[in-house]
């Protein structure tokens, strides 16, 4: 089986946000980035307004509500700069060829990713889990990188299906297939 599609900027996002969105690690640090913003502005703005004698209900309040913000306003602020960084990292010169036309070719034992300065295979037990979204697959072949196919590059669900079918035959654990 061959596939041919192209990977663009909003390709490379989405997997981004997806690991953003679905990895246990992340969130548990973004939790904590969550709570601790917020103790440390109450506690913060309360212990400054005890020590500059204008501690009061409404600065209190003022705090809670900054508090509030901060620990709401998080996850939000996180995904804009995953963006933002997604971006920069793809604008960079040496990063150019992460976009753009890619042939990826599943043979018998192995799989093969062409593009642009890039010439990788993959053996079927490098797969280490997959992962998806409304519009891609994601294959990741260690803990942070994936070969990201969108569903355009299938010509039929029998098509998308039997890819599927071949990229997870090594998996054992069903929990880590998408």
């Amino acid at each position: 089986m061959e596939l041919h599609y192209d990977i663009t900027k909003q390709d490379y996002i989405d997997f981004n946000l997806n690991y953003y969105v679905n990895n246990a690690v992340v969130q548990r640090s973004i939790l904590l980035t969550r709570v601790m913003t917020a103790a440390l502005v109450i506690v913060g703005g309360t212990a400054l307004m005890y020590f500059v004698h204008g501690l009061s209900v409404f600065s209190v309040a003022v705090y809670v509500a900054l508090a509030a913000v901060c620990f709401f306003g998080t996850p939000w602020y996180m995904k804009r700069k995953v963006v933002k960084n997604v971006d920069r990292i793809l604008k960079n010169a040496k990063n150019k060829q992460l976009c753009g036309p890619k042939t990826l070719t599943l043979r018998e034992d192995e799989f093969e990713l062409v593009g642009e300065n890039e010439d990788t295979v993959y053996k079927y037990e490098a797969v280490q889990r997959t992962a998806s979204d409304d519009k891609h697959y994601y294959i990741f072949v260690d803990e942070f990188s994936a070969v990201i196919i969108p569903f355009s590059a299938f010509a039929s669900e029998q098509q998308k299906r039997e890819f599927y079918d071949r990229i997870t035959a090594n998996i054992e654990d069903e929990a880590l297939k998408c």
